[in-house]
């Protein structure tokens, strides 16, 4: 075999020098490729972040009305002309079953209607645990409720429920949580005007409020507190349908046992004095499906989305909406130091509404979602 000549090697090196320069130049081009398709991912997940936090100020905007129905209609049963006030213990008990009855019926429906949450993590084996727990809390906050709303006005109950509003983001802040200022000046503010609306000293409200049924009313904000901030946490391990099926399958449980232990003498007596079921059934299916079912089932995923201390500034706004619903329909009027605190709900929803979302990684060991 004959050796190449010179020049057949100074070719051969020319064309290796050109096969490696191209291919040099093919992997330098693939960083700026990746480059470009993670930018574009990114974006897409801020995007969808911003999305489902909007949609969880609008869940959370439409509960609050929900919410903020449950004192005058429940009022409206205590206060009634037309026969004797129903028990405390019946009507807690009746209310647990008829939500527990419409969410077994509806809760596919709900839960197709919905979207999961991005935050949720799947933990079936915890359903029992959660549900009783949760159960536990809303049935200790919804017994205070009810008996303090039999002793005081609509107005007032409303009212007080909302100290969950400084109670959350207290809890919040102690457990390591960072609260943006601009919440905290909302939840000042909202408190300020719950203040302003309690020592009105004129309307109907004051006249028929009452200390011990305001005192109760602070109890109970006291466990809805509790029950919030354990909604959001074990609203990342169970889906809504799971996670409220067994919370009020609890709540039934508990205050059916309430109801035979404590209050089977005075329910008897009651159903035999002829009681004005045209109010009181529309009561019990109203507070039953539309606020014990239907509203705690898209709290869960709305909670999820904007935070528990952004969502107790919004259900501040609930005595605002309490106040029109009882004035339109039970009469309670308000003087100008209430009004002035219903001004004040609606300044600390509007910034509420308007803070950036949160961020799901604040540099902290606990971040706000």
């Amino acid at each position: 075999m004959a050796s190449p000549t010179l020049q057949q090697i100074e070719t051969e090196i020319i064309e290796d020098n050109v096969e490696s320069s191209s291919t040099q130049m093919d992997i330098s081009a693939v960083p700026i490729i990746t480059t470009s398709t993670t930018t574009t991912q990114n974006e897409t997940l801020v995007g969808t972040t911003d999305d489902e936090y909007n949609r969880g100020l609008l869940v959370i905007g439409g509960i609050t009305l929900l919410f903020a129905s449950n004192s005058p209609v429940l009022h409206a049963a205590f206060s009634s002309s037309g026969g004797s006030a129903p028990p405390v213990l019946f009507l807690n008990a009746a209310v647990s079953c008829v939500a527990l009855v419409g969410l077994l019926f509806g809760g596919s429906t709900l839960e197709s209607a919905t979207t999961l949450p991005s935050t949720l993590k799947e933990e079936d084996d915890k359903k029992l645990q959660a549900g009783f727990e949760m159960g536990l809390w809303k049935t200790c906050g919804t017994t205070a409720n009810l008996y303090g709303l039999s002793l005081t006005s609509a107005d007032h109950g409303a009212f007080l429920i909302q100290m969950t509003t400084l109670i959350v983001p207290i809890v919040q802040g102690l457990m390591g949580v960072p609260i943006p200022r601009r919440i905290q000046f909302a939840v000042v503010m909202a408190l300020a005007g719950v203040f302003a609306f309690t020592q009105d000293a004129s309307g109907d409200a004051a006249t028929n409020a009452s200390p011990l049924g305001d005192a109760l009313c602070v109890v109970a904000a006291g466990f809805y507190a509790t029950y919030d901030l354990r909604l959001f946490e074990w609203g990342k391990r169970l889906s809504a349908r799971k996670l409220i099926t067994s919370k009020i399958a609890t709540q039934a449980i508990l205050s059916l046992g309430l109801l035979g232990v404590l209050g089977y003498s005075d329910t008897v007596e009651y159903l035999a004095s002829d009681p004005n079921w045209a109010l009181l059934v529309p009561v019990v299916l109203w507070s039953g499906v539309a606020v014990n079912a239907l509203a705690p089932f898209l709290q869960v995923g709305g909670q999820q989305a904007v935070g528990p201390t952004r969502c107790q500034t919004i259900y501040a706004s609930q005595p605002l909406w309490a106040s029109m619903m009882a004035f339109a329909f039970l009469g309670e009027t308000v003087g100008v130091q209430g009004i002035l605190g219903g001004s004040a709900f609606l300044g600390a929803l509007f910034l509420a509404a308007t803070a950036d979302p949160p961020e799901a990684n604040c540099g902290q060991d606990s971040c706000e979602v």
